[in-house]
């Protein structure tokens, strides 16, 4: 069943197409809100907005008023993100949850690549942030990717970069930093090229 619905399919006495809503009682309304609520399945939608400020925009019939702590969106990432990061949720272009920053597991902002264009990320609701979930796997590296068995990088450096702090980074070379181009590693951090 493909969302947002508009009809529910269904068998009556000898009726056997596909009833307007408008001719259901408010049972089946009932039912339809529910299967249209994005808080009650997974979704996917493709990000319309800009670097570091996410736009998940659901299509027109969605009935989702408010976004639920422990709701799920997967996005298809437009832009690289370069700092910290924020999620706006719309349906048909309305605004249900306000730009909501992304936060890593330990509830640290976003710093910069851990978002690539073309990318599938999932993102939980935690009531006031959402956590990122997975590697975006796409958009020329950076992620799992072959059920999570395979990671790729990029061979190339080209802005500076500061690891996170507490978190530890590897890379497959050769690789190659630019010219006046620094990567930072953290006091109690390590990174590795393979």
């Amino acid at each position: 069943m493909t969302k947002p619905i508009s009809s529910v399919p269904n068998t009556f006495a000898t009726a056997t197409t596909t009833i307007p809503l408008s001719q259901l009682d408010s049972n089946f309304n009932d039912i339809t809100n529910t299967l249209n609520d994005i808080n009650n399945y997974s979704n996917y939608v493709a990000d319309s907005g800009s670097v570091d400020a996410i736009i998940c925009n659901f299509p027109s019939g969605i009935t989702t008023t408010s976004i639920a702590t422990g709701c799920a969106i997967t996005f298809l990432a437009a832009n690289s993100n370069t700092g910290a990061t924020t999620i706006l949720v719309q349906v048909n272009s309305t605004t249900i949850l306000s730009a909501t920053p992304i936060t890593l597991d330990d509830g640290s902002a976003l710093v910069g690549a851990e978002i690539l264009s073309g990318g599938i990320y999932t993102v939980v609701y935690s009531g006031t942030a959402w956590v990122l979930q997975s590697s975006g796997g796409g958009g020329g590296g950076g992620g799992a990717v072959a059920g999570g068995m395979i990671y790729e990088n990029t061979q190339q450096l080209t802005t500076n970069y500061t690891m996170t702090i507490n978190r530890n980074g590897f890379s497959v070379g050769p690789i190659t930093i630019d010219s006046g181009v620094s990567l930072t590693v953290p006091s109690g951090s390590r990174y590795v090229v393979l």
